[in-house]
């Protein structure tokens, strides 16, 4: 079978994903950043070609074209040998299954969309608007509730204990960005089982 190929953009938290799913199942795969649109362009035809809603990441392995990051991991995770990137009990998997729902929709809606975005390209203009600081603040306290109930999920290490799974490979890209985010660091350091 051909290399694997994994289409995204470097700094995209969920091509981030992907990514360190191939590394954690130590196998390896070409990483293409040619012709992938910015934030807010038209996806490209080496993007659109192979998902019909031009977002990254893409996954390219032999004839399969897959897209969806946690399609993506299970993937990798189903289809190559190496550590489990996830659990193997029909109740842990289920609640694999929750945690990856939550990180693909509230965590990255609040974190992502709604938070690091908006700060990394807001201009000056923007952000001395009082309306921004008002909607920052929103997303801050979603923010710090959503860490709080994964301080609780963490308090064994990873969510699975000592098992690093595909819903910690989605969080850990998200928590990194939030890190770097003015008030990042204050909210990540009260949720201590997270900062850890």
């Amino acid at each position: 079978m051909s290399e694997l190929m994994i289409i995204g953009m470097p700094r995209s938290s969920l091509t981030r994903t992907a990514r360190i799913a191939c590394i954690e199942k130590e196998i390896p795969f070409e990483f293409s950043t040619r012709n992938v649109q910015l934030p807010g362009q038209s996806p490209t035809p080496e993007v659109s070609n192979r998902n019909p809603f031009g977002k990254v990441p893409v996954l390219v392995h032999g004839k399969l074209v897959l897209y969806e990051t946690a399609a993506i991991c299970r993937y990798i995770d189903d289809t190559f040998s190496g550590p489990l990137l996830r659990p193997v009990h029909t109740e842990k998997i289920a609640v694999m299954n929750q945690w990856i729902s939550l990180a693909m929709t509230r965590l990255d809606q609040n974190i992502i969309r709604n938070f690091v975005i908006p700060m990394v390209f807001a201009d000056t203009k923007q952000r001395h608007d009082p309306g921004f600081a008002v909607r920052m603040k929103q997303m801050g306290d979603l923010i710090a509730h959503d860490l709080g109930v994964l301080d609780d999920a963490y308090v064994d290490g990873w969510l699975f204990g000592d098992r690093f799974t595909i819903p910690d490979m989605m969080i850990m890209p998200m928590l990194h960005y939030l890190y770097a985010m003015p008030g990042g660091p204050e909210m990540i350091t009260n949720a201590p089982n997270v900062k850890t």
